[in-house]
Protein backbone atom coordinates (compact mmCIF):
# COMPACT_ATOMS: atom_id res chain seq x y z
CA UNK A 1 0.00 0.00 0.00
CA UNK A 2 0.88 3.34 -0.81
CA UNK A 3 1.08 6.12 2.29
CA UNK A 4 -2.12 7.53 1.11
CA UNK A 5 -3.64 7.76 -2.66
CA UNK A 6 -5.33 11.11 -1.26
CA UNK A 7 -2.05 12.97 -1.06
CA UNK A 8 -0.70 11.61 -3.87
CA UNK A 9 -3.49 11.60 -6.54
CA UNK A 10 -5.79 14.92 -5.39
CA UNK A 11 -6.34 15.96 -8.56
CA UNK A 12 -7.11 12.65 -10.35
CA UNK A 13 -10.50 12.20 -11.20
CA UNK A 14 -11.99 8.97 -12.14
CA UNK A 15 -15.63 7.05 -12.30
CA UNK A 16 -16.71 3.44 -11.73
CA UNK A 17 -15.63 2.33 -14.97
CA UNK A 18 -12.06 3.54 -14.37
CA UNK A 19 -11.43 1.19 -11.40
CA UNK A 20 -9.75 -2.26 -11.73
CA UNK A 21 -11.40 -5.32 -10.90
CA UNK A 22 -10.53 -8.82 -10.39
CA UNK A 23 -11.36 -11.22 -13.41
CA UNK A 24 -14.58 -13.27 -12.75
CA UNK A 25 -16.90 -15.46 -14.68
CA UNK A 26 -19.47 -14.49 -16.94
CA UNK A 27 -22.56 -13.04 -15.31
CA UNK A 28 -21.52 -14.20 -11.84
CA UNK A 29 -17.93 -11.99 -11.77
CA UNK A 30 -16.61 -12.40 -8.07
CA UNK A 31 -19.11 -14.01 -6.41
CA UNK A 32 -17.77 -17.71 -6.57
CA UNK A 33 -14.23 -16.33 -5.54
CA UNK A 34 -16.26 -14.46 -2.26
CA UNK A 35 -18.24 -17.53 -0.83
CA UNK A 36 -15.15 -17.87 2.09
CA UNK A 37 -15.52 -17.23 5.77
CA UNK A 38 -12.53 -15.04 5.25
CA UNK A 39 -13.97 -12.98 2.86
CA UNK A 40 -11.95 -10.22 4.18
CA UNK A 41 -8.64 -11.73 3.79
CA UNK A 42 -9.68 -12.09 -0.18
CA UNK A 43 -10.14 -8.89 -0.60
CA UNK A 44 -7.03 -7.85 1.31
CA UNK A 45 -5.07 -10.26 -1.13
CA UNK A 46 -6.67 -8.12 -3.87
CA UNK A 47 -5.63 -4.42 -2.36
CA UNK A 48 -2.52 -5.66 -2.87
CA UNK A 49 -2.87 -6.58 -6.26
CA UNK A 50 -5.24 -3.86 -7.79
CA UNK A 51 -4.45 -0.99 -5.44
CA UNK A 52 -6.44 1.11 -2.65
CA UNK A 53 -9.62 1.32 -4.77
CA UNK A 54 -11.00 -1.09 -6.95
CA UNK A 55 -13.99 -2.64 -7.82
CA UNK A 56 -16.32 -6.08 -7.12
CA UNK A 57 -18.94 -7.73 -9.42
CA UNK A 58 -21.40 -10.12 -7.08
CA UNK A 59 -23.75 -11.63 -9.70
CA UNK A 60 -24.25 -8.40 -11.56
CA UNK A 61 -23.67 -6.07 -8.54
CA UNK A 62 -21.12 -3.69 -8.23
CA UNK A 63 -19.13 -2.60 -5.02
CA UNK A 64 -16.28 -0.95 -4.46
CA UNK A 65 -12.95 -1.81 -2.21
CA UNK A 66 -11.47 0.82 -0.38
CA UNK A 67 -8.57 0.35 2.08
CA UNK A 68 -7.00 3.60 2.40
CA UNK A 69 -7.40 4.84 5.82
CA UNK A 70 -7.66 8.37 4.81
CA UNK A 71 -10.45 7.83 2.40
CA UNK A 72 -11.96 5.32 5.16
CA UNK A 73 -12.15 7.70 8.30
CA UNK A 74 -13.56 10.33 5.94
CA UNK A 75 -16.46 7.79 4.70
CA UNK A 76 -17.27 6.84 8.38
CA UNK A 77 -17.27 10.52 9.52
CA UNK A 78 -19.66 11.24 6.98
CA UNK A 79 -22.32 8.84 7.70
CA UNK A 80 -25.72 9.09 7.80
CA UNK A 81 -25.25 12.43 5.30
CA UNK A 82 -23.51 11.42 2.53
CA UNK A 83 -23.02 7.28 3.54
CA UNK A 84 -25.44 4.71 4.61
CA UNK A 85 -25.57 1.47 5.87
CA UNK A 86 -25.91 -0.68 2.78
CA UNK A 87 -29.36 -1.48 1.46
CA UNK A 88 -29.54 -5.71 1.73
CA UNK A 89 -28.40 -5.23 5.73
CA UNK A 90 -31.33 -2.68 6.07
CA UNK A 91 -33.94 -4.89 3.98
CA UNK A 92 -32.80 -8.45 5.67
CA UNK A 93 -33.01 -6.35 9.19
CA UNK A 94 -36.52 -5.38 8.47
CA UNK A 95 -37.97 -8.64 6.95
CA UNK A 96 -36.91 -10.41 10.15
CA UNK A 97 -38.25 -7.49 12.24
CA UNK A 98 -35.14 -6.20 14.08
CA UNK A 99 -34.59 -3.18 12.67
CA UNK A 100 -32.51 -1.32 15.25
CA UNK A 101 -30.01 1.12 15.14
CA UNK A 102 -27.21 -1.14 13.46
CA UNK A 103 -29.65 -1.41 10.20
CA UNK A 104 -31.49 2.30 10.63
CA UNK A 105 -30.63 5.07 8.23
CA UNK A 106 -31.61 8.51 8.25
CA UNK A 107 -34.32 9.91 10.91
CA UNK A 108 -34.80 6.25 12.38
CA UNK A 109 -31.01 6.31 13.03
CA UNK A 110 -31.03 9.38 14.57
CA UNK A 111 -33.79 8.77 16.39
CA UNK A 112 -33.13 5.45 18.06
CA UNK A 113 -29.40 6.72 18.38
CA UNK A 114 -30.14 9.41 20.94
CA UNK A 115 -32.29 7.08 22.62
CA UNK A 116 -30.12 4.51 22.84
CA UNK A 117 -26.65 6.22 23.72
CA UNK A 118 -27.53 7.38 27.69
CA UNK A 119 -27.31 3.51 28.32
CA UNK A 120 -23.71 3.97 27.36
CA UNK A 121 -23.03 6.90 29.74
CA UNK A 122 -20.16 6.32 31.95
CA UNK A 123 -22.56 6.69 34.68
CA UNK A 124 -24.19 3.70 33.11
CA UNK A 125 -21.55 1.67 32.84
CA UNK A 126 -20.20 2.05 36.20
CA UNK A 127 -23.33 0.79 37.39
CA UNK A 128 -22.51 -2.37 35.96
CA UNK A 129 -18.82 -2.98 37.04
CA UNK A 130 -20.08 -5.43 39.91
CA UNK A 131 -21.43 -7.55 37.34
CA UNK A 132 -18.46 -7.28 35.09
CA UNK A 133 -16.76 -8.46 37.97
CA UNK A 134 -18.37 -11.22 38.93
CA UNK A 135 -18.68 -13.07 35.18
CA UNK A 136 -14.68 -12.50 35.26
CA UNK A 137 -13.89 -14.62 38.49
CA UNK A 138 -16.10 -17.25 37.12
CA UNK A 139 -14.09 -17.07 33.79
CA UNK A 140 -11.23 -16.95 36.42
CA UNK A 141 -12.09 -20.67 38.10
CA UNK A 142 -12.84 -22.00 34.75
CA UNK A 143 -9.44 -21.70 33.43
CA UNK A 144 -7.97 -22.61 36.84
CA UNK A 145 -9.69 -25.71 36.97
CA UNK A 146 -8.21 -26.32 33.37
CA UNK A 147 -4.96 -25.52 34.92
CA UNK A 148 -2.21 -28.30 33.71
CA UNK A 149 -4.19 -29.02 30.05
CA UNK A 150 -1.42 -29.46 27.18
CA UNK A 151 -3.66 -27.36 25.15
CA UNK A 152 -6.89 -25.08 25.85
CA UNK A 153 -9.76 -23.97 23.85
CA UNK A 154 -9.64 -20.36 25.20
CA UNK A 155 -11.57 -19.49 22.20
CA UNK A 156 -14.64 -21.02 23.77
CA UNK A 157 -14.12 -19.98 27.28
CA UNK A 158 -13.96 -16.68 25.78
CA UNK A 159 -16.63 -16.89 24.05
CA UNK A 160 -18.89 -18.23 26.96
CA UNK A 161 -17.37 -15.43 28.97
CA UNK A 162 -18.91 -12.94 26.59
CA UNK A 163 -22.16 -13.72 25.82
CA UNK A 164 -22.37 -14.50 29.94
CA UNK A 165 -21.81 -10.89 30.25
CA UNK A 166 -23.60 -9.41 27.08
CA UNK A 167 -27.04 -11.26 27.66
CA UNK A 168 -26.85 -10.39 31.37
CA UNK A 169 -25.83 -6.56 30.65
CA UNK A 170 -28.67 -6.31 28.20
CA UNK A 171 -31.20 -7.36 30.13
CA UNK A 172 -30.63 -9.22 32.98
CA UNK A 173 -30.69 -12.90 31.60
CA UNK A 174 -27.88 -15.06 32.96
CA UNK A 175 -26.76 -17.70 30.59
CA UNK A 176 -24.11 -19.41 32.87
CA UNK A 177 -22.32 -20.90 30.17
CA UNK A 178 -19.01 -20.53 31.82
CA UNK A 179 -20.82 -23.18 34.24
CA UNK A 180 -22.42 -24.97 31.83
CA UNK A 181 -22.88 -26.26 28.19
CA UNK A 182 -26.85 -25.51 28.14
CA UNK A 183 -29.26 -22.34 27.37
CA UNK A 184 -32.33 -22.22 25.70
CA UNK A 185 -31.52 -18.55 24.67
CA UNK A 186 -28.17 -18.81 23.68
CA UNK A 187 -29.13 -22.16 21.37
CA UNK A 188 -31.32 -19.54 19.57
CA UNK A 189 -29.10 -16.63 18.85
CA UNK A 190 -26.56 -19.37 17.31
CA UNK A 191 -29.45 -19.91 14.82
CA UNK A 192 -29.69 -16.71 14.35
CA UNK A 193 -26.71 -15.14 13.95
CA UNK A 194 -24.96 -16.79 11.50
CA UNK A 195 -28.06 -17.16 9.56
CA UNK A 196 -28.11 -12.99 9.30
CA UNK A 197 -24.61 -12.60 8.00
CA UNK A 198 -25.56 -14.98 5.49
CA UNK A 199 -28.35 -13.37 4.20
CA UNK A 200 -26.84 -9.58 3.73
CA UNK A 201 -24.23 -11.53 1.48
CA UNK A 202 -26.87 -12.97 -0.75
CA UNK A 203 -27.45 -11.11 -3.96
CA UNK A 204 -30.71 -12.96 -4.55
CA UNK A 205 -33.59 -12.80 -1.61
CA UNK A 206 -34.37 -16.89 -2.14
CA UNK A 207 -36.17 -17.40 1.12
CA UNK A 208 -39.13 -14.52 0.02
CA UNK A 209 -39.88 -17.45 -2.69
CA UNK A 210 -39.01 -20.80 -1.29
CA UNK A 211 -37.66 -21.91 2.74
CA UNK A 212 -35.35 -24.77 3.40
CA UNK A 213 -34.75 -26.21 6.29
CA UNK A 214 -32.25 -23.61 8.14
CA UNK A 215 -34.39 -20.72 7.19
CA UNK A 216 -37.55 -22.24 9.01
CA UNK A 217 -35.25 -22.79 12.02
CA UNK A 218 -34.24 -19.11 11.67
CA UNK A 219 -38.20 -17.70 11.58
CA UNK A 220 -38.75 -20.04 14.65
CA UNK A 221 -35.55 -18.91 16.75
CA UNK A 222 -36.74 -15.12 15.68
CA UNK A 223 -40.48 -15.95 17.31
CA UNK A 224 -38.82 -17.53 20.80
CA UNK A 225 -36.27 -14.33 21.34
CA UNK A 226 -39.17 -12.30 20.60
CA UNK A 227 -41.32 -13.85 23.01
CA UNK A 228 -38.76 -14.01 25.70
CA UNK A 229 -37.76 -10.52 24.89
CA UNK A 230 -40.57 -8.57 24.86
CA UNK A 231 -41.99 -10.15 28.37
CA UNK A 232 -38.43 -8.87 29.50
CA UNK A 233 -39.05 -5.54 28.44
CA UNK A 234 -42.57 -4.96 29.90
CA UNK A 235 -40.66 -6.51 33.47
CA UNK A 236 -38.81 -4.14 33.18
CA UNK A 237 -41.23 -1.03 32.16
CA UNK A 238 -42.67 -2.39 35.61
CA UNK A 239 -39.43 -2.66 37.60
CA UNK A 240 -39.10 0.97 36.45
CA UNK A 241 -42.21 2.33 37.58
CA UNK A 242 -42.08 0.46 40.82
CA UNK A 243 -38.56 1.45 41.66
CA UNK A 244 -37.90 4.75 39.57
CA UNK A 245 -34.08 4.96 41.28
CA UNK A 246 -33.43 2.33 39.06
CA UNK A 247 -33.26 5.30 36.48
CA UNK A 248 -30.05 6.82 37.82
CA UNK A 249 -28.31 3.69 38.51
CA UNK A 250 -29.71 0.69 36.31
CA UNK A 251 -28.86 -2.45 36.26
CA UNK A 252 -28.88 -3.38 32.71
CA UNK A 253 -28.73 -1.82 29.58
CA UNK A 254 -32.59 -2.59 28.92
CA UNK A 255 -33.50 -0.58 31.98
CA UNK A 256 -31.15 2.58 31.00
CA UNK A 257 -32.79 2.48 27.35
CA UNK A 258 -36.20 2.32 28.65
CA UNK A 259 -35.45 4.88 31.07
CA UNK A 260 -34.10 7.07 28.97
CA UNK A 261 -37.34 7.26 27.22
CA UNK A 262 -40.41 9.23 27.83
CA UNK A 263 -44.19 8.71 26.63
CA UNK A 264 -43.54 10.98 24.31
CA UNK A 265 -40.46 10.16 22.41
CA UNK A 266 -39.80 6.29 23.47
CA UNK A 267 -38.77 3.23 22.15
CA UNK A 268 -41.83 0.51 21.25
CA UNK A 269 -41.38 -2.57 22.51
CA UNK A 270 -40.43 -3.30 18.99
CA UNK A 271 -37.85 -0.90 18.75
CA UNK A 272 -36.00 -2.37 22.01
CA UNK A 273 -36.30 -6.10 21.04
CA UNK A 274 -34.18 -4.94 17.69
CA UNK A 275 -31.85 -3.29 19.62
CA UNK A 276 -31.27 -5.66 22.44
CA UNK A 277 -30.60 -8.40 19.79
CA UNK A 278 -28.30 -5.73 17.94
CA UNK A 279 -26.45 -5.66 21.40
CA UNK A 280 -26.19 -9.31 21.45
CA UNK A 281 -24.70 -9.73 17.65
CA UNK A 282 -22.32 -7.15 18.15
CA UNK A 283 -20.96 -8.06 21.55
CA UNK A 284 -20.17 -11.84 21.11
CA UNK A 285 -17.55 -12.41 18.56
CA UNK A 286 -15.97 -8.98 18.61
CA UNK A 287 -14.53 -9.19 22.26
CA UNK A 288 -13.78 -12.76 22.70
CA UNK A 289 -11.75 -12.62 19.15
CA UNK A 290 -9.89 -9.47 20.83
CA UNK A 291 -9.11 -11.16 24.08
CA UNK A 292 -8.13 -14.33 22.87
CA UNK A 293 -5.59 -12.36 20.42
CA UNK A 294 -4.46 -10.66 23.15
CA UNK A 295 -3.40 -13.59 24.91
CA UNK A 296 -2.13 -15.28 22.06
CA UNK A 297 0.12 -12.71 21.41
CA UNK A 298 1.58 -11.95 25.31
CA UNK A 299 1.83 -15.61 25.79
CA UNK A 300 5.07 -15.55 23.54
CA UNK A 301 5.80 -12.43 25.45
CA UNK A 302 6.96 -12.84 28.92
CA UNK A 303 8.45 -9.23 29.40
CA UNK A 304 4.70 -7.78 28.44
CA UNK A 305 3.08 -10.34 30.78
CA UNK A 306 4.86 -9.21 33.45
CA UNK A 307 4.44 -5.06 32.58
CA UNK A 308 0.78 -5.79 32.66
CA UNK A 309 0.67 -7.43 36.34
CA UNK A 310 3.14 -4.84 37.61
CA UNK A 311 1.07 -2.35 36.19
CA UNK A 312 -2.25 -3.99 37.70
CA UNK A 313 -0.93 -4.71 41.08
CA UNK A 314 0.32 -1.22 41.34
CA UNK A 315 -3.09 0.69 40.84
CA UNK A 316 -5.19 -2.49 42.59
CA UNK A 317 -2.63 -1.18 46.05
CA UNK A 318 -3.44 2.73 44.83
CA UNK A 319 -7.18 1.45 45.50
CA UNK A 320 -6.82 -0.39 48.75
CA UNK A 321 -6.17 -3.49 47.02
CA UNK A 322 -9.06 -3.63 44.36
CA UNK A 323 -9.64 -2.31 40.71
CA UNK A 324 -12.04 -0.32 40.88
CA UNK A 325 -13.92 1.76 37.62
CA UNK A 326 -11.84 4.52 37.91
CA UNK A 327 -8.71 1.98 38.29
CA UNK A 328 -9.87 1.02 34.76
CA UNK A 329 -9.02 4.33 33.30
CA UNK A 330 -5.28 3.68 35.01
CA UNK A 331 -4.37 0.53 33.42
CA UNK A 332 -2.61 2.62 30.41
CA UNK A 333 -0.06 -0.07 29.77
CA UNK A 334 -2.86 -2.92 29.12
CA UNK A 335 -5.09 -0.32 27.08
CA UNK A 336 -2.02 -0.34 24.71
CA UNK A 337 -2.13 -3.98 24.32
CA UNK A 338 -5.42 -4.23 23.22
CA UNK A 339 -4.48 -1.26 20.62
CA UNK A 340 -1.58 -3.32 19.55
CA UNK A 341 -3.78 -6.48 19.37
CA UNK A 342 -6.76 -4.29 17.79
CA UNK A 343 -3.86 -3.22 14.99
CA UNK A 344 -2.54 -6.19 14.00
CA UNK A 345 -6.12 -8.25 14.48
CA UNK A 346 -9.04 -5.84 14.09
CA UNK A 347 -12.29 -7.20 14.83
CA UNK A 348 -14.26 -5.58 12.06
CA UNK A 349 -11.56 -5.53 9.23
CA UNK A 350 -14.32 -5.03 6.82
CA UNK A 351 -16.98 -2.58 6.80
CA UNK A 352 -20.17 -2.16 4.54
CA UNK A 353 -21.45 1.17 3.33
CA UNK A 354 -23.62 2.69 0.65
CA UNK A 355 -23.25 5.88 -0.61
CA UNK A 356 -26.74 7.97 0.06
CA UNK A 357 -25.98 10.19 -2.85
CA UNK A 358 -23.72 11.03 -5.64
CA UNK A 359 -20.29 11.80 -4.11
CA UNK A 360 -16.76 11.98 -4.67
CA UNK A 361 -14.05 10.68 -2.64
CA UNK A 362 -10.95 11.95 -0.83
CA UNK A 363 -8.75 10.29 -3.77
CA UNK A 364 -10.84 11.43 -6.70
CA UNK A 365 -13.45 8.20 -6.79
CA UNK A 366 -16.67 9.55 -8.46
CA UNK A 367 -19.40 7.37 -7.03
CA UNK A 368 -23.40 7.17 -8.46
CA UNK A 369 -25.61 7.03 -5.26
CA UNK A 370 -26.80 3.59 -4.16
CA UNK A 371 -22.92 2.05 -4.42
CA UNK A 372 -22.10 -0.74 -2.17
CA UNK A 373 -18.99 -0.30 -0.47
CA UNK A 374 -16.29 -2.53 1.41
CA UNK A 375 -14.10 -0.42 3.46
CA UNK A 376 -10.67 -2.55 4.83
CA UNK A 377 -9.87 -0.96 8.36
CA UNK A 378 -6.72 -3.34 8.99
CA UNK A 379 -4.28 -2.55 5.90
CA UNK A 380 -3.90 1.41 7.64
CA UNK A 381 -2.61 -0.41 10.59
CA UNK A 382 0.17 -2.60 8.81
CA UNK A 383 1.55 -0.09 6.28
CA UNK A 384 5.24 0.19 7.26
CA UNK A 385 5.38 3.19 6.28
CA UNK A 386 2.65 4.58 9.24
CA UNK A 387 4.05 1.68 11.88
CA UNK A 388 7.88 0.55 12.34
CA UNK A 389 8.41 -2.67 12.59
CA UNK A 390 4.65 -2.85 11.39
CA UNK A 391 4.28 -6.76 11.50
CA UNK A 392 5.83 -6.63 14.82
CA UNK A 393 3.55 -6.99 18.19
CA UNK A 394 4.57 -3.51 20.33
CA UNK A 395 2.45 -2.41 22.53
CA UNK A 396 4.92 0.76 23.43
CA UNK A 397 3.60 2.40 19.96
CA UNK A 398 0.56 3.14 21.72
CA UNK A 399 1.92 4.80 24.93
CA UNK A 400 1.43 8.35 25.27
CA UNK A 401 5.00 9.84 24.80
CA UNK A 402 5.54 7.78 21.26
CA UNK A 403 2.15 8.77 19.85
CA UNK A 404 3.12 12.11 20.83
CA UNK A 405 5.78 11.88 19.03
CA UNK A 406 4.09 10.71 16.00
CA UNK A 407 2.08 13.85 15.68
CA UNK A 408 2.41 16.74 13.19
CA UNK A 409 4.22 19.97 14.72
Amino acid sequence: MTESVVRENQLIKRTLDDLPQPKGWPLLGNFLQLQSKNLHQVLEQWCLEYGDTYKIDIAGLLFVVIADPVVVKDILRRRPKSFNRTASLERVFKELGIHGVLSANGESWKRQRRLIMPAFSKKSLASFFPLLEQTTERLRLRLVKKRGQDTLAIHDDLRRFTVDITTSLVFGHDTRLLEHDGDGLQKHLEVIFPQLNSRTRMPFPYWQYIKFKKDRKLDQALIEVEKYALKIVEQTRDELQFNPQLADAPETILQAMVAASDDDNRLTNEELFANILTLLLAGEDTTSNLIAWMLYFISQRPDIQCKINEEAEQIRLKHKGQINVQGLDELTYLEAVARETLRLKSTAPMISAETADQVTLLDGTELPAGTGLFLMTRLGGLNKEHFKDAEQFRPERWQEEAVAALRPE
